[in-house]
């Protein structure tokens, strides 16, 4: 996932998100509370503020743009070096 961002003004970015995805991404991060617009110019504006923020504003264009095969590949990463940890949790 190549996620370039341009900063706008302060905790303003800009996104580039596909065209097609824009919509989804947008409507999952104002549940999270993370403002997001599409500007009049085509791009895609998010405001972090936290690093909270920068990382559900992540894992939510992960979440879409990755595909299905890299996610399980990544879920089955992290299972096996629990594995090999120990399973420690804590």
């Amino acid at each position: 996932m190549n996620l370039v961002s341009l900063p706008v003004s302060s905790g303003r970015y800009c996104l580039q998100i596909p065209l097609g995805e824009r919509w989804r991404i947008g409507r999952r991060l104002v549940e999270l509370g993370i403002p997001s617009v599409c500007t009049e110019d085509g791009g895609f504006q998010v405001e972090i503020n936290t690093p909270l923020a920068a990382l559900q504003v992540r894992s939510v264009v992960r979440q879409y743009l990755t595909s299905r095969q890299e996610l399980v590949q990544n879920l089955e990463d992290c299972w096996r070096l629990k594995i090999q940890t120990g399973g420690q949790d804590g």
